[in-house]
């Protein structure tokens, strides 16, 4: 996943379709700045991390609840020309029968 941008604090999320894609965006627009991006067939959410020190672990917390709800098992996202899978937080009712 490479990607040229003027930002040096952005995260890809490389999204399974189109219209994940913009629902994660539409999901993000009302407290971030995001855009969509596509290449080839690869559809990204790209967002700009915010200057507070603790916003990539709020960003990343806020998007497992947000896997877990629409039952996405896990997505790839690069940060700083790496690339990691984030995984969708378990519902209360799945970890409390554990």
């Amino acid at each position: 996943m490479e990607f040229d941008s003027p930002f040096d604090e952005i995260i890809l999320f490389e999204m399974p379709s189109e219209d994940d894609a913009e629902r994660l965006w539409l999901y993000l627009q009302p407290t971030r700045k995001a855009w969509l991006h596509q290449r080839e067939d690869t559809h990204l959410v790209v967002v700009v991390l915010r200057a507070e020190p603790a916003d990539l672990g709020l960003l990343l917390r806020e998007l497992e609840g947000w896997l877990a709800e629409r039952d996405i098992p896990q997505l790839q996202f690069e940060l700083d020309g790496r690339t990691y899978a984030l995984r969708g937080r378990p519902s209360a009712s799945v970890a409390g029968s554990v």
